[in-house]
């Protein structure tokens, strides 16, 4: 069993770049790989309230960004955010409705080094 680290750079500017990371590591899970996808920069404003909601899926199906979240959280992928993005989004962290495991630089770093694989998303 391989391990996957995703880092998304890009959130609410880009919204189309969102979803790949999801599809990715649900897949990786699916083939019974660990997969973590970690938000820095501007990747967090995905989690802005409501605004995950309020992004349609690429395929017009009515599904949203936030489906594909539910899909990955259900999947048991890992979702770390960087507190240091904090400041650059509109992000609280008591509103996110998504279990967030809150990271700082040496954490990423440490994820980084502990996977066996490392893709990144901007």
């Amino acid at each position: 069993m391989a391990s996957f680290l995703y880092v998304q750079m890009r959130g609410r500017e880009s919204p189309e770049r969102c979803f790949s990371v999801f599809f990715l590591a649900a897949t990786a899970r699916a083939m019974d790989h660990d997969a973590a996808i970690a938000f820095t920069q501007t990747g967090l404003s995905i989690f802005e309230p409501g605004l995950a909601r309020s992004i349609p899926a690429l395929g017009h199906d009515g599904k949203t960004l936030a489906d594909l979240i539910d899909m990955a959280v259900a999947q048991d992928v890992k979702l770390l955010a960087c507190r240091l993005s904090l400041p650059m989004v509109q992000v609280d962290p008591l509103t996110v409705d998504w279990p967030l495991r809150w990271i700082g630089a040496a954490d990423l770093h440490e994820a980084m080094l502990a996977a066996d694989r490392v893709m990144y998303l901007s």
